[in-house]
């Protein structure tokens, strides 16, 4: 016989694995190609298939305007990004129904758990200085992304450079 409290731990973990959901998936900004042939749907799924940004094609998809970037293994908010901080403080406190996800993003370089970590260290970073400026909290959502939305492709120093940093995406 099943004793009660083991039976509920049993039926409360069930429920807890039926709730678990998978974060929102935050993709690459997509890059232009090149056109294809019309009616040629083979072609659209190989190219689809094998298209990766190449790395210059990744770093101008980045929009310095809506981002604030950091230096390597670093959290800190610099100048540059203070002032990037206060023009987006700015725009949601005029709008008090505008929503903005800060999305932490790293380079390559260090093991997934550490790259998840200080994407979150720096997504607080922002958070911080939102709140410090005056934005509401129920005007801002986090998400750290790491380096599993990095393309393949960036590999160089200036490349790394860009892809470490928080981005800010606003809700239609």
């Amino acid at each position: 016989m099943i004793r009660r409290p083991l039976l509920w731990a049993v039926l409360l973990l069930g429920i807890l694995a039926g709730c678990a959901g998978k974060p929102p998936q935050v993709l690459v900004p997509p890059v232009a190609a090149a056109p294809l042939p019309v009616g040629d749907k083979s072609a659209v799924a190989s190219v689809e298939a094998t298209h990766s940004p190449s790395e210059a094609q990744l770093m101008a998809a980045v929009d310095d305007e809506n981002n604030v970037f950091f230096v390597l293994g670093s959290s800190g908010v610099n100048a540059a990004g203070r002032l990037t901080v206060r023009r987006h403080a700015e725009r949601l406190k005029a709008n008090p129904k505008l929503e903005v996800t800060l999305i932490g993003y790293t380079d390559d370089l260090g093991s997934s758990s550490y790259n998840l970590a200080i994407a979150e260290l720096r997504v607080n970073a922002i958070h911080k200085e939102l709140r410090a400026q005056g934005v509401r909290l129920n005007q801002i959502r986090r998400h750290m992304a790491g380096r599993e939305q990095l393309a393949p492709a960036c590999r160089s120093t200036e490349c790394r450079k860009k892809m470490r940093r928080v981005e800010f995406v606003y809700a239609n």
